[in-house]
């Protein structure tokens, strides 16, 4: 028989949101390739451990750290300009 399937508490019982939600984190540790990122994870999945749990962490905290710093250092010499030039036309 089949595990019942854990619905993450920041789904609020929405089970199509809690997949997407699990399916990001795992993909984010895969990326990330942090042992201690994916044994979070692996405790969310299993229900041990609630998103906003996961968030608080400072494992979480560093991975966001080490993901997000290279995208804010190459955003320092950009001018809103530079942003507008790269933004797709619609009407094409």
């Amino acid at each position: 028989m089949d595990e019942p399937e854990i619905v993450v508490d920041v789904a609020r019982g929405d089970a199509t949101l809690s997949r997407e939600i699990v399916t990001s984190l795992r993909s984010i540790a895969d990326a990330t390739g942090d042992p201690a990122f994916a044994k979070l994870v692996d405790q969310v999945t299993s229900g041990e451990l609630g998103v906003r749990e996961l968030a608080g962490t400072e494992v979480f905290s560093s991975m966001l750290d080490r993901l997000v710093a290279p995208v804010l250092e190459s955003l320092k010499e950009t001018t809103f300009e530079d942003l507008v030039e790269e933004r797709p036309d619609p009407h094409m």
